[in-house]
């Protein structure tokens, strides 16, 4: 046939028995966690004669994003029917070593941290017990972690260091297990051609490379602007479905710029993703989120403002933005929770025509919060960050998180009209569209770009 299909380089990861005989779950060789590079190809036969722009998203496993469309490692967890406990190779992503386990229903994972060590988990499916005090304390008296803590605030990941285990709750868990050299802490970055920035190992690391975003888009971006990307794991399910994409990111704080202002506008349904970011090496004190407040509950005192006038849709620098009204610092080792659009009466992401996961616009700080003399350090610093992009499935905000946390009801449903559903509906009258998805960054990227170029070049 003419479809080229994707050959998998794959390695097993054997998977680590933590409980007696009596009360795990059978152990058998389908329990291996399986490792693969993504080689070149396509998924369709159809994909061959079609162009760049027309093969992304449909093309590729769905997750990848546009600018790194191949070479991303792929991580297919076991069947959790089959096996208790399953836990991946490890990597070293500048310092920090990372690891994928999975857990089946109440079955626990033993931890081996020393005391110059300290560990961060963020789970990515199901819930674990007794970790910490992020999560909800259910009717059995336990803490109950869920993949999301509560919006619109902060949270640590640590681990305490009398944390002896890792117990799943009733649906199993799925999480990355990330532990750090506590001397790492007092360590910036400070280039991206040295350690600790360059410290990366593990399977198929070969291919894990810092790429300036400028390569990805020349005509876009200038090739001064210090913002750099690594990519990137996928992790998949048995059944090869998505669950979540990691990839790395780095801003340098006197570029004067932010991470990229978006809200994900455009993204097809099967390509959604509910976005959390987790600092790793902060170059400021203000380094963290900002994010943009739709509307809100009590608008009797707080200010409601409509969505950003087009005047003000710049992709940098809007911290000087009047409708940006909430920021949220994140030191090294801190989670954002959701700043996606949120049904406040069952917890589920509100979505837009295409079925996209909804967003204010929203953006992460790296640089100094002003030109002030001394604002920045010397040499300059830059903020690393890794992004967990969940599907959809496993986002749900748990109710009592919306009850408890204030700062949740400060940002109610997104629900301004968007240049992609109005696209959407001329594209449906002109016929059905072929491209159905993976992750894509949405429309609002590629709207934005130019304005970038012009941005930065007018610094």
């Amino acid at each position: 046939m003419a479809m080229l299909r994707f050959a998998l380089v794959s390695l097993g990861v054997a998977a680590l028995p933590q409980l007696p005989a009596e009360d795990a779950v059978p152990q058998h060789a389908s329990c291996d966690m399986n490792i693969s590079l993504q080689a070149e190809g396509f998924l369709h036969e159809w994909c061959s004669g079609a162009t760049s722009k027309e093969r992304f998203p449909a093309c590729y496993p769905n997750g990848v994003p546009d600018w790194h469309r191949e070479n991303n490692v792929i991580v297919r967890l076991p069947d959790p029917n089959s096996c208790s406990v399953a836990v991946s190779e490890e990597w070293v992503i500048s310092g920090w070593s990372w690891k994928y386990v999975q857990l089946a229903p109440g079955q626990s994972f033993s931890l081996n941290v020393s005391d110059s060590e300290q560990a961060f988990l963020k789970l990515i499916r199901g819930t674990v017990l007794d970790v910490n005090q992020i999560g909800v304390q259910n009717a059995e008296g336990h803490w109950e972690t869920f993949v999301v803590t509560p919006p619109n605030t902060e949270r640590s990941l640590q681990l305490d260091h009398r944390l002896k285990s890792i117990k799943a709750g009733s649906e199993g868990a799925v999480f990355a297990l990330m532990v750090v050299p506590v001397e790492l802490f007092n360590v910036p970055i400070t280039a991206m051609d040295a350690a600790p920035t360059t410290t990366i190992s593990g399977p198929f690391s070969e291919h894990f490379q810092w790429t300036k975003f400028a390569n990805y888009f020349p005509e876009a971006f200038p090739d001064s602007l210090e913002f750099w990307n690594l990519a990137g794991i996928l992790l998949q399910d048995h059944h090869g479905d998505r669950l979540n994409y990691n990839q790395w990111w780095t801003q340098k704080q006197t570029d004067d710029t932010d991470g990229g202002y978006h809200n994900h506008a455009g993204t097809p349904r099967n390509g959604t993703f509910g976005e959390l970011h987790m600092v790793m090496y902060s170059a400021a004190p203000n380094t963290g989120m900002i994010v943009q407040l739709p509307s809100t509950v009590y608008t009797e005192t707080v200010h409601a403002p409509k969505e950003i006038p087009a005047d003000k849709k710049f992709f940098w620098n809007n911290r000087d933005n009047d409708y940006v009204q909430l920021t949220l610092p994140l030191p090294p080792g801190y989670v954002h929770g959701p700043l996606w659009s949120i049904n406040v009466t069952d917890g589920e992401p509100t979505r837009d025509c295409m079925g996209a996961v909804r967003y204010p616009w929203h953006g992460l700080v790296t640089g100094p919060i002003s030109a002030t003399p001394g604002s920045s350090s010397h040499p300059a610093r830059y903020t690393l960050w890794v992004v967990f992009e969940h599907a959809p499935e496993v986002i749900t905000v748990p109710t009592p998180m919306l009850q408890y946390v204030t700062n949740a009801y400060l940002q109610n449903v997104v629900d301004w009209p968007t240049k992609a559903c109005a696209a959407r509906e001329v594209e449906s009258d002109l016929g059905e569209d072929h491209r159905d998805s993976s992750h894509s960054v949405g429309a609002t990227f590629h709207v934005f770009v130019a304005l970038v170029a012009l941005v930065a070049f007018m610094k």
